[in-house]
């Protein structure tokens, strides 16, 4: 969410309101559109918020109730925002016009602009809860812009005195306003200022529980040295823990691209080699499909081996290309909204593995280590390089806005350091003589610090799925019929949180703690939520077992504590095999596995479990200590 004000950087006012509805700013609006189309992923923009607040510039009164000029009217304040409207979401110079001439407004005298259509652009209108000064003409609804130039309507709250003094119906007046447009609400600032109020928290906590229609709120800001921050305030920041946290749900649709880790193929891009593997000469057909909600300038594919093809538009269908010596490659697609069109300044870009011959080795090797942990995480990129052409220069876009470069062979090792947690996409790119050669990709996700946050914190075997838990996304590829979400899948990213069914399929996992494979057994069902979190302080997968017919079970019987496996109906499993750290969880039991082949179902008479290779540790729910248990042993977790 980026906030736009009319501050200098000398602490003066920039500009003014009518300055912006006139054009003035026109050439800062035309960039920062240039800006999200060639980011691509969701974004918010607030224009000038809390209007209704005397201490902002573009507010039409002062703190004594008395209006401002005709510059900094309600009225310019309306005009300069359906103004910044129009330009951020962009369209044909003759279009933004068009509308700008119904406004009264003065032309654009820029050219074509770059579509950032709703919703992934998304600009919120948001005053204060409460106005100040409270006069008539000072409310919020003197600065509404219009239905047609407002996405999102939100307001801001704060509580500065014990207890619970905030403005809450000011907020609700703002929720059944922006309802009666059709609008979503968002709260973007809500906070605390100088006080430990939990009941403050809580209120928040029950006003988004029964405002369902909110779809964003944003603690205002929690960052050290701050008075709004929550350190320091014991009993809000244990409210904040019981009931906002568990209330953060999954990202939308329309923002999937911006989930930790999200990739190429969360946003509607894939690159798949056919056939994959093969003796060389290997001519392979690259499927190609590009789908983002945005159109597409140009794109440009790296087949590895210094061959090269782009063009512009959307790429097409199918690309065929011929691997003619040994070696594993990564062909890497990119695509582009905007000009420069050059790999290291999109974030579009997927890419596949090709091996061609017997005998073949990565031409090139780029390997982070370690690949994840707790910010701030310092990383070495080990770099090995086989190509037949001469590399001539290098770069490593680091994914959070720094790149390393230099001349001649990239460094055997590189190091860097990420200061603040996040899931970052690194690329190396390599020039030859002739232009670039080839392109590899990693992952990298620094988790943040305290309780449930990659590399620290955490309980014995919490499990979370919050954003307090960064991580690469856990992919996987489907045989027969699984489904998603309730959705067919044939492969892809999952995102944990996920529900999934392998009743008639199976499921290869693979993740940041293994890949491991999942399946059901004679028609029973089998289904689970993918979940994501720490055991022992080391990041875990956890498949829990849902769904299911309990109701064919027959009441308990006090005699039935050894009922076997021939008698007892088993209601839903779910089988693993494969390497890693995973945990499957049914209604009585959890199973821990490093690697192995195991059974979990949920019978009747318990949950239980079977180990057919390897070693697992099963734990009670709520029972402890853990049972190790060795192929071919089985153990019942009895209610």
């Amino acid at each position: 969410m980026i906030h736009l004000g009319t501050k200098g950087l000398n602490g003066r006012e920039a500009i003014t309101p009518v300055g912006i509805a006139s054009g003035l700013g026109d050439g800062y609006l035309t960039a920062l559109n240039h800006g999200i189309a060639t980011w691509g992923k969701a974004i918010y923009i607030r224009p000038m918020a809390e209007m209704n607040n005397a201490s902002n510039f573009y507010s039409g009164f002062t703190p004594s109730g008395a209006p401002k000029d005709a510059s900094h009217s309600p009225a310019a304040y309306r005009r300069a925002f359906a103004r910044i409207y129009l330009i951020l979401h962009g369209g044909t110079a003759s279009e933004i016009n068009a509308r700008l001439k119904q406004l009264g407004l003065a032309r654009f005298n820029g050219g074509d602009l770059l579509l950032n259509p709703f919703p992934k652009l998304r600009v919120v209108w948001s005053p204060l809860a409460s106005s100040n000064p409270r006069v008539p003409g000072n409310a919020p609804e003197a600065y509404y812009p219009g239905a047609s130039f407002v996405d999102v309507e939100g307001g801001d709250i704060y509580d500065e005195q014990l207890t619970d003094t905030a403005p809450w119906q000011g907020l609700e007046t703002l929720f059944q306003a922006a309802r009666g447009r059709g609008k979503p609400f968002a709260v973007p600032e809500w906070g605390l200022s100088g006080v430990d109020d939990p009941a403050f928290v809580r209120h928040m906590c029950t006003f988004l529980t029964t405002h369902r229609a909110t779809e964003a709120a944003l603690y205002y800001e929690s960052r050290p040295g701050s008075s709004f921050d929550l350190d320091g305030k014991p009993n809000s920041e244990k409210a904040y823990r019981a009931c906002m946290v568990p209330l953060a749900g999954p990202l939308p649709a329309w923002a999937a691209a911006n989930a930790p880790g999200a990739g190429a193929k969360e946003i509607g891009l894939t690159l798949t080699p056919q056939p994959a593997t093969g003796a060389v000469p290997l001519a392979v057909r690259l499927s190609i499909s590009a789908r983002l909600s945005v159109p597409i300038a140009h794109w440009q594919i790296l087949f590895g081996d210094g061959a090269a093809a782009e063009g512009d538009g959307p790429p097409p269908a199918t690309l065929p290309h011929t691997y003619a010596r040994d070696g594993i490659y990564q062909p890497t697609l990119f695509v582009f909204q905007a000009p420069p069109f050059t790999p290291e300044d999109t974030p579009f870009f997927v890419s596949a593995s090709v091996t061609a011959g017997t005998a073949a080795t990565p031409l090139t090797g780029f390997v982070p280590s370690p690949a994840s942990g707790r910010a701030p995480l310092a990383v070495s990129f080990r770099t090995d390089v086989r190509l037949t052409a001469k590399v001539s220069s290098w770069k490593i876009v680091l994914g959070d806005g720094n790149t390393r470069e230099g001349a001649g062979t990239p460094p055997h090792f590189a190091g860097h350091t990420y200061a603040h947690p996040g899931t970052f996409r690194v690329l190396l790119l390599l020039d030859a003589a002739g232009g670039r050669y080839a392109a590899t990709a990693q992952v990298i996700a620094a988790g943040a610090g305290g309780p449930g946050g990659g590399g620290g914190g955490g309980g014995t075997t919490s499990t979370t799925t919050t954003a307090t838990t960064p991580a690469p996304p856990a992919t996987g590829t489907a045989t027969g019929t699984v489904l998603v979400n309730g959705r067919p899948f044939t492969g892809g990213v999952i995102p944990y949180g996920s529900k999934i069914d392998v009743t008639k399929g199976t499921l290869v996992l693979e993740t940041d703690t293994g890949t491991m494979r999942f399946f059901g057994a004679g028609g029973v069902h089998a289904a689970f939520v993918l979940l994501r979190g720490t055991d022992n302080k080391k990041p875990i997968v956890e498949l829990r077992l849902i769904g299911g017919d309990f109701s064919v079970c027959p009441k308990r019987k006090k005699a039935s504590a050894r009922q076997s496996a021939a008698t007892s109906p088993t209601v839903r499993l779910l089988w693993g095999s494969g390497k890693g750290q995973f945990r499957t969880r049914g209604r009585y039991a959890a199973a821990t596995v490093r690697g192995t082949i195991w059974l979990t179902a949920d019978r009747c008479d318990g949950t239980f479990v079977r180990v057919k290779r390897g070693v697992i540790q099963v734990t009670d729910i709520p029972r402890t200590p853990p049972v190790t248990l060795r192929a071919p042993k089985s153990y019942l977790a009895k209610p």
